[in-house]
């Protein structure tokens, strides 16, 4: 009989949380109706999602107008940047590049990011940059931290109207110092938004004492549903649409709302946040275990290991091996790995973030993600502690 398969790759997505299904089952049976429509039934709906809304505001310590569900991380960024740069050509604050004005009392808009985000706002920018807008990277050191210098350097250019960076490396768990950071960014004048997406659920996020403008979250990576995300407005803050449709979420995302993955959401967050301390705690140490394992594999490397990181992750490079064929090795054996961002599987080519660490193409080829959950087990991570070194070696004898 097959051993049960074991799961490393949390950071890609999670499973629905007992607390997640349970909320959601209940508003499948119950107040399934439109919560735009004004009839009973459509209020029973509003009433659920505003109560989804009020618990995702508890659980982050904000206001609940604070909050717009969207559908996940992608569009929350997406919202975040696009909708930043469009207030303030509106509000007159820059120029509009593609209008043919050059107005010399007024800059180009500026993005500044950094050269390890996520799919989701490389993509982002890159559709800026379509509009005329300057995006500048910031680097990062060897290790995945940020050069706090070059980004003070940045968003102090005329022009800057948002600085947007990840709260959480998605491949290698590096965290990034956001209080640091938003000193530099308000001292500037300049909005920060932080794609949060792998911290939740791993770290403690109170929205009173972190000083960001705007956050994004998707539920799918703390035991919510798939197809639900957050983004946190800050008071004062305005946005325009990315994409207009109606008046749903005080006019920022229009389209029909749904209250069951709003619901979802908001139970998994809750519990996520319940939970924390234990269940990272004990993550942690399982994540130590194995980084042990990978430090004893010739040839092998723990990247980020010298700067803070979640609990969960690890990424690790060995030398001689390709990463696709480790992941489909490990497969073979009920061990489920990514090579990094599940965003960016399919391709071929090593991993941006790992680029812009500095680390050579031909290790960067051998990467694999390892990013554990709750639902690990010591007995899990004992396996797979005995099995990488065997795997690792039979590949090199290729």
């Amino acid at each position: 009989m097959s051993p049960q398969p074991i799961y490393l790759d949390a950071n890609a997505t999670t499973p629905l949380c007992a607390e997640a299904r349970a909320a959601m089952i209940a508003l499948i049976d119950g107040p399934w109706a439109n919560p735009s429509s004004v009839h009973v039934m459509g209020q029973w709906a509003r009433a659920a999602l505003d109560a989804a809304r009020e618990s995702c505001a508890a659980s982050l310590q904000c206001a609940a107008k604070e909050l717009v569900f969207t559908s996940g991380g992608t569009e929350s960024d997406a919202l975040a940047l696009h909708g930043t740069v469009s207030a303030a050509i509106a509000q007159g604050r820059v120029r509009d590049p593609l209008n043919g004005s050059h107005s010399n009392e007024r800059p180009r808009p500026r993005v500044v990011t950094t050269t390890v985000e996520h799919p989701a706002v490389r993509a982002a920018c890159e559709q800026l940059e379509k509009r005329g807008v300057e995006v500048e990277l910031v680097p990062v050191d060897g290790g995945g931290r940020l050069d706090l210098g070059a980004l003070a350097l940045a968003v102090g250019k005329p022009g800057t109207v948002l600085c947007s960076v990840m709260a959480a490396n998605n491949e290698t768990g590096v965290l990034f110092p956001l209080r640091e950071i938003a000193a530099i960014t308000r001292a500037a004048g300049v909005l920060l938004h932080t794609d949060a997406v792998q911290l939740a659920g791993k770290a403690a996020i109170d929205l009173r004492d972190l000083p960001v403008e705007l956050l994004s979250l998707s539920a799918h990576k703390f035991g919510g549903p798939k197809g639900a995300g957050l983004l946190f407005v800050r008071r004062g803050v305005t946005l325009l649409p990315f994409v207009a449709g109606g008046h749903q979420e005080r006019g920022l995302r229009g389209g029909t709302e749904n209250p069951t993955a709003a619901q979802g959401l908001a139970a998994a967050l809750a519990q996520a946040q319940r939970v924390l301390s234990e269940t990272q705690e004990r993550v942690r140490g399982l994540r130590d275990r194995l980084e042990r394992a990978v430090a004893g594999i010739p040839g092998a490397q723990v990247l980020g290991r010298e700067a803070p990181r979640v609990a969960n992750t690890l990424c690790a490079v060995f030398a001689d091996v390709s990463g696709e064929e480790l992941l489909v090795a490990l497969d073979l054996e009920g061990v489920a790995v990514s090579t990094g961002s599940a965003c960016s599987s399919g391709t071929l080519e090593p991993s941006p973030v790992l680029l812009a660490m500095g680390v050579p193409v031909s290790l960067a080829r051998g990467a694999v993600r390892f990013s554990l959950w709750s639902g690990n087990t010591e007995d899990e991570l004992e396996r797979v502690c005995a099995l990488l070194p065997e795997v690792v070696a039979r590949l090199r004898r290729r």
